[in-house]
């Protein structure tokens, strides 16, 4: 029988793992950084298959440490940077370029731009439910 629930949270620097028993208690906690890149002053990037593949080993380094397998994990919760981005190859599976950070500055002006042309509640009614 299931016996823990997963929690996991992919950071703006790291990703992180944490197991919770029946009780709400931590079981096991694994936590790895990833690499944050530069290409250009203002430009924040990471490698979409960093982010993966630190997601993938912090969640078996968890169980391992505890000696759960699949078959423990009762339900997995996830948060994230929400607007972080990565574009995927539908057929592949494979990323088509680096994930775009919430913190990158390299739309900055056009969004200038667009709130010059009094676009601001425009794009304001699209974000909220109902509109």
């Amino acid at each position: 029988m299931a016996k823990y629930v997963m929690a996991l949270d992919a950071g703006t620097t790291s990703n992180r793992c944490i197991l919770f028993n029946e009780k709400g208690e931590i079981c096991s906690v694994a936590q790895k950084e990833f690499e944050q890149y530069f290409p250009q002053p203002g430009w924040v990037e990471h490698d979409a298959n960093e982010i993966w593949s630190t997601q993938l080993l912090v969640a078996q380094e968890a169980m391992e440490k505890i000696g759960a397998d699949a078959s423990d994990i009762a339900a997995i919760g996830i948060t994230n940077q929400r607007e972080t981005t990565i574009v995927w190859d539908k057929a592949t599976g494979i990323p088509v370029g680096p994930a775009i950070v919430w913190q990158c500055r390299r739309t900055s002006e056009y969004c200038d731009l667009l709130k010059d042309k009094g676009l601001t509640e425009t794009f304001r009614k699209k974000n909220r439910p109902g509109d």
